[in-house]
């Protein structure tokens, strides 16, 4: 199985049947195609690459071409049940700003990203080489990534902003026999978020 195919089952997993969906950075559009056949969810996507747009229109989906840097003014508060930001928080400008506005107008937050500390990735640090892994498959000279983000940095992060959490630890049997490790032993991050209830963000 695929990268890529791996990752959108798991999304489809953690999604319950007939929800309200927001994908941001959607590409061409193969996680809601799936949600929509599998789930029958509303589903939305948000990319800002043309051809990315005119793929989904062409399968269907309601698409919109926007920066998500900018925000998400195209929606009211609570619009949505989930918001998915799949392997596209190391790439956007405005990390914090663009999670607000995914619990602004989501009820949820799912966020996969690629996990520097990997020990994968460390190995090759320490050999002296650009990380390559299924991952991060760019090579250094065209990686759109501008962000350098571990599980547990983004674990700090939500804690300062008072998010909930609950990290998905998906993987071979080792990433989840030592889950408590999982800042080493996982590939990526990925986790549901939400509001900690009560309070104000």
């Amino acid at each position: 199985m695929s990268h890529r195919k791996w990752l959108t089952e798991q999304i489809i997993g953690l999604i319950p049947h007939g929800s309200r969906v927001l994908d941001l950075g959607c590409g061409n559009g193969d996680v809601l195609s799936k949600l929509k056949s599998s789930k029958q969810i509303n589903g939305y996507g948000i990319d800002c690459n043309f051809d990315s747009i005119l793929s989904c229109i062409k399968h269907g989906l309601n698409v919109f071409q926007g920066n998500i840097d900018e925000g998400l003014k195209e929606f009211s508060d609570g619009t949505f049940d989930y918001v998915i930001l799949s392997q596209t928080l190391q790439q956007v400008r405005r990390p914090t700003f663009v999670m607000s506005e995914m619990l602004r107008v989501g009820k949820y937050a799912i966020i996969i990203f690629p996990n520097f500390a990997y020990w994968k990735n460390r190995l090759q640090f320490m050999l002296g080489k650009s990380p390559r892994t299924p991952e991060l498959p760019y090579h250094w000279h065209n990686t759109p990534n501008i962000r350098v983000v571990t599980i547990n940095d983004f674990y700090s992060m939500c804690k300062k902003k008072k998010y909930v959490t609950q990290q998905i630890i998906p993987g071979n049997w080792l990433s989840k026999l030592l889950n408590r490790w999982s800042n080493f032993f996982s590939p990526v991050g990925m986790f549901v978020v939400c509001k900690e209830s009560g309070i104000k963000q």
